[in-house]
């Protein structure tokens, strides 16, 4: 689970002027290991790759922000979409939950289950693309090797069940859901 990504960052000057700011490798890290964010190992549930976050809906393209990769970001911001990469590895699950948000996945190798809180699963393979609209769900490899997903996560109204039920987000605690800033 140390492969990294190339993340490219074009943005541009205050007269609109487009560039490339960033071109560089980030590896995945082991939010467990914060503030070190260690290189996953056998012992780690997960890696991630934190791409991207914006702070506010519509984006602010012209608003600077800090380089979300090697931190503890919540699960879905209620500020603005984020953008990371997910790694599994064999036989590993994560946990049921639940985020407000409106979440799209690209897995991008690997065999992966979504199993929703209704027990149905469904295995994707390389490719597929699954929208998971709030929805109470959870991860596992169903494979040999490491599965990667890639996720975008944008923050979403309230759910509220037509006889008024609230539909809360799982709480997964500090590290896997630390407070927004």
């Amino acid at each position: 689970m140390d492969t990294p990504i190339r993340r490219i960052i074009a943005e541009h000057d205050k007269k609109g002027k487009a560039s490339f700011v960033a071109d560089e490798y980030l590896t995945p890290y082991d939010p467990t290991t914060a503030p070190e964010f260690t290189t996953p190992d056998a012992n780690s549930g997960f890696g991630v790759i934190q791409i991207h976050r914006s702070r506010g809906f519509p984006v602010d393209n012209m608003r600077q922000l800090p380089d979300p990769h090697k931190t503890l970001v919540p699960l879905a911001d209620t500020k603005g979409p984020s953008c990371r990469v997910i790694d599994l590895p064999p036989a590993e699950a994560g946990w049921m939950h639940r985020t407000l948000s409106l979440d799209y996945f690209v897995v991008l190798n690997g065999t992966v289950g979504l199993i929703t809180d209704g027990g149905v699963e469904k295995v994707l393979k390389p490719h597929d693309v699954v929208v998971c609209r709030g929805t109470n769900h959870e991860w596992v490899n169903r494979g040999r090797d490491v599965a990667r997903i890639f996720c975008v996560v944008v923050p979403s109204q309230e759910i509220v069940t037509e006889d008024g039920v609230r539909l809360e987000k799982t709480a997964a605690g500090p590290i896997y859901d630390p407070e927004e800033e």
